[in-house]
């Protein structure tokens, strides 16, 4: 089953670098017109270069330029198919150590921004009856190890989000659902790799015995992407080898 998304103008925030830039690999691979929206100017034109789309400047803390960016993708495209919210930051503030400017600043970039994303990509995609929303949650948006509090609460967020917008969005051909990672392996993580008891750890809690690629991650975006997808609305997908299965 060959899955594409042929034509379709799909934006993807955090696509500069990671698993973001993956999925816009994968996309354009797949024939999709890529819109890479980062605030890392020259990774992001670097990005979009490489798989034949264009590269948008934004600072997602700000409502302005997400207003702003969207209507240039739309003056550039005419329309917006696709839009995948992967752009976040992680925490690991002790409890008794967090300060307002560290929730304020996970609150604006994971979770302000990925609703008014979507609020701006849904607008567009009212108007032409179709569209698919993807979310970045996070398996910590339903466990918690007590160390990633801002993060587990913006990604529950997150996940509530996408349900408001699957229900909204679903009688006017809109789709929206969240992708829930465990651990990836990204050029931000490799380091871990190198220790042994960390990774010991990890493969504890995982069923599957390892940590996941970029690529699998891609792979699903992809997928939700597609018109293979057309009946899935309103989930949380969990990408995490059965960690949160695990007893």
């Amino acid at each position: 089953m060959e899955v594409q998304v042929k034509d379709k103008v799909c934006v993807v925030t955090g696509a500069a670098s990671g698993i973001g830039h993956q999925i816009a690999v994968t996309l354009a691979q797949a024939g999709g017109k890529v819109c890479v929206v980062d605030v890392q100017k020259e990774k992001a034109e670097a990005s979009a270069a490489e798989v034949g789309g264009k590269a948008y400047l934004c600072d997602l803390r700000s409502v302005a330029e997400i207003e702003a960016t969207m209507a240039a993708i739309v003056a550039d495209f005419g329309r917006v198919d696709v839009l995948v919210n992967v752009a976040g930051l992680a925490n690991r503030t002790p409890n008794e150590s967090i300060t307002e400017a560290e929730w304020d600043l996970l609150n604006d970039v994971n979770l302000k921004a990925t609703y008014f994303m979507s609020k701006e990509a849904y607008k567009v995609m009212l108007g032409q009856g179709s569209g698919k929303i993807i979310n970045f949650s996070s398996h910590r948006g339903s466990i918690s190890d007590g160390r990633h509090t801002i993060y587990d609460a913006t990604k529950a967020g997150v996940e509530a989000v996408t349900r408001s917008f699957a229900v909204s969005g679903g009688p006017k051909g809109i789709t929206c659902n969240a992708i829930a990672p465990a651990y990836v392996i990204t050029p931000m993580t490799t380091h871990n790799l190198e220790n042994p008891e960390w990774m010991a750890h990890m493969c504890s809690r995982i069923p599957l015995g390892r940590l996941l690629e970029m690529q699998e991650v891609a792979n699903l975006a992809l997928y939700l992407a597609s018109d293979k997808s057309s009946g899935i609305n309103g989930q949380t997908i969990h990408l995490d080898g059965g960690w949160t299965a695990h007893e």
